[in-house]
C-alpha cells in the first residue's frame, strides 16, 4: 500500500502547524516546498535543523524536496545557470532531510517542443549530472504550463534522458489542465518510471473553459481507477496531497476536505 503525505505549504506556512495537522490526520509523509515565507531553497541550516527536529518528533518521514527547479524558460543562460547553482544547495537539504527526490520541471512553455527539444534534454541532463554526484533522484513533475504538461510527454522525456536518476513525479491534476485524460491515459505513460505522485482533483469549468481545482471526489478525474491501480500495481512510494483551491482561503480546511475525499474512496475500494 502506497503511503499518504502533503506539501506542508498547502496548510500553512507555519511548518510546525503544518506538521500537526498532517500528524492529526495520521499521514506518513511530508513534502517541503515552502515554509515560514521562504521557498526550501533557501532556507538556511538552522531552518533545516528546526524542520528536522519537528518532523522527527511527529513521526513524518520527508520524502520530497520541491525545489522550483527549471521554472524559467530554457534559452534564457543566465537564469539556468542560477537554478543549476541552487539546485546544489537544494540536493545538500535532501541528504540532510534524508529526502530521497529533488523535485524539477521542464522550463515554461514558449513556442515549440520540437524547436527547442534537444536543449531541454541538455539542460535537463546537467542537472541529472548533479543529482547523480550527490546521490539523489531528480523526479521531473508533469507541470501542464511547461513543456512537459502530459504523462506521455513526461514518458518521452525521461525516454530520451535515460538515466536512473531521472524519473516521473506523477500529477493527475496537471495532466488534467494538460487536456490529457490521466487515468488510465496518462498514468500508463508514466507509471514504470513514476517515483512520487502529487493528489488534487479538478474540473473543466465551462465559463472559462479552464480547469478549476477542486476535492479529491468532487471533479472529473478517475481517482478510484488511480488510487486502485497503485495498489494493484504495488508502487511503495508517497502520494502527496495538494490541494491548489482554498475552503474560505484555509489551507488546513482544504486539505482535510481533500483527505476525506481520498478516504472515502479507499474505503469504497476496501483499502481502509
Amino acid at each position: 500500500m502506497f503511503k499518504l503525505g502533503v506539501i506542508t505549504d498547502e496548510i500553512s506556512s507555519d511548518i510546525g502547524k503544518a506538521l500537526n495537522v498532517a500528524r492529526s490526520l495520521d499521514l506518513e509523509c511530508i513534502e517541503l516546498r515552502e515554509g515560514w515565507a521562504r521557498n526550501i531553497k533557501d532556507f538556511g541550516d538552522v531552518d533545516l535543523r528546526r524542520v528536522r527536529r519537528i518532523a522527527e518528533s511527529a513521526g513524518l518521514e520527508v520524502v520530497c524536496i520541491s525545489s522550483p527547479l527549471f521554472k524559467c524558460n530554457v534559452n534564457d543562460e543566465r537564469t539556468v545557470k542560477e537554478h543549476l547553482r541552487f539546485l546544489r544547495r537544494v540536493t545538500e537539504i535532501a541528504k540532510f532531510l534524508d529526502a530521497e527526490f529533488v523535485r524539477g520541471f521542464a522550463f515554461w512553455k514558449i513556442g515549440s517542443v520540437d524547436q527547442h527539444w534537444t536543449m531541454i534534454i541538455e539542460r535537463i541532463n546537467e542537472a541529472v549530472d548533479i543529482c547523480v554526484s550527490e546521490g539523489v533522484i531528480l523526479a521531473l513533475e508533469n507541470e501542464h504550463a511547461t513543456f512537459v504538461g502530459m504523462g506521455k510527454e513526461a514518458y518521452q522525456l525521461a525516454k530520451a534522458v535515460d538515466s536512473r536518476s531521472f524519473n516521473i513525479l506523477w500529477d493527475p491534476g496537471n495532466a488534467f489542465a494538460a487536456r490529457e485524460k490521466p487515468f488510465p491515459d496518462g498514468y500508463l505513460h508514466v507509471r514504470d518510471r513514476m517515483v512520487h505522485m502529487h493528489i488534487k482533483d479538478a474540473t473543466l469549468d465551462s465559463s472559462t473553459g479552464k480547469s478549476r481545482f477542486v476535492a479529491v471526489g468532487k471533479g472529473e478525474i478517475d481517482y478510484r481507477g488511480q488510487l486502485g491501480s497503485l495498489v494493484e500495481d504495488r508502487y511503495p512510494g508517497c502520494v502527496s496531497i495538494e490541494t491548489h483551491y482554498r475552503v474560505r482561503d484555509d489551507g488546513e480546511k482544504s486539505t482535510r476536505e481533500t483527505y476525506e475525499g481520498i478516504v472515502e474512496i479507499l474505503k469504497e475500494l476496501n483499502l481502509r
